[in-house]
């Protein structure tokens, strides 16, 4: 009877030793299945962020894109804002300031300038303020003194007329022709070009730099030697009607307004080129970096 019994004792513990070890088995196996599947929702998680991360790259940002010269190119996208009211600057490869759009980033930073020509696809015309998207390409790495951007216009994405400044605005009559100043030791093989603006009454005089007149067409200052069939170019003093209107700010160096053309009046033939020699080395170089 008692060995009946203490059999019964021995197959009673392990069959809860067996019990315990399903048990602790059981709990194992849960906590490693719930551990699985944690890694895999980190993993899905972790994949999903890569996915957005490299999509939003791709699209702001292409790296080492290779275009058909085999140089390699670094795609951005930009959202810009362009202001109603041209500034003189200078572009790649130009000497003489020309006209340029003051541009700013959607974020308030500033761009800088950039002429209406060198988006490609865009169309500027002033008094209105525009919206864009554009794609700039620039060569990775920069080329040193090359051109660091190339832009498209990828949309439009609004366009507000504000109108120009008229505040101050006066209108005056000039004859305007090209002036060449040269160095006090008049070396001819040096100098540069400026215009020079003259009431015929005397009363005022405006000097301005060779591009500074908006919405006047150069040529009408000279025909080239190929076009005359001459020697030389000719030149020609126009007569024409501007207006002078001031900025709060310079829109180059200390020019402090805008000159428009309104109406051209006229044209009449210069005997010759008008050569200016500078008195001093410093009014040579004041001259200089005031047109250009």
């Amino acid at each position: 009877m008692h060995e009946e019994e203490r059999g019964k004792g021995v197959s009673f513990l392990m069959n809860l030793k067996s019990l315990v070890l399903r048990a602790r088995f059981c709990n194992f196996a849960v906590i490693s299945v719930v551990i699985q599947k944690k890694q895999i929702e980190m993993k899905q998680k972790l994949f999903a962020i890569l996915l957005m991360v490299g999509a939003g790259l791709f699209s702001a940002c292409s790296l080492d894109d290779e275009e058909s010269d085999g140089k390699k190119y670094k795609t951005e996208i930009w959202d810009v804002i362009i202001e109603p009211e041209y500034i003189l600057g200078h572009s790649y490869g130009g000497y003489y300031p020309s006209f340029k759009m003051e541009t700013w980033f959607e974020n308030g930073k500033y761009k800088g300038s950039v002429a209406p020509s060198e988006i490609k696809g865009f169309t500027f015309k002033e008094g209105y303020r525009y919206k864009l998207r554009i794609e700039a390409k620039s060569p990775d790495p920069m080329v040193y003194d090359g051109p660091g951007y190339t832009y498209k216009l990828k949309e439009l994405l609004s366009k507000e007329y504000v109108g120009i400044s008229t505040e101050g605005r006066r209108d005056v009559t000039m004859d305007v022709r090209t002036v060449r100043m040269v160095p006090p030791d008049g070396d001819s093989s040096q100098g540069f070009y400026y215009l020079c603006g003259r009431t015929r009454d005397g009363s005022e005089k405006l000097d301005m730099g060779f591009q500074e007149i908006y919405g006047m067409d150069y040529n009408q200052f000279f025909e080239s030697a190929m076009r005359t069939g001459s020697d030389d170019s000719e030149r020609y003093s126009c007569h024409v009607q501007l207006s002078i209107t001031p900025c709060e700010r310079s829109i180059f160096n200390n020019h402090q307004y805008r000159i428009r053309m309104e109406h051209m009046l006229g044209q009449s033939w210069l005997a010759g080129d008008s050569v200016v020699v500078a008195s001093t080395k410093e009014e040579y170089n004041t001259k200089y970096y005031e047109f250009n």
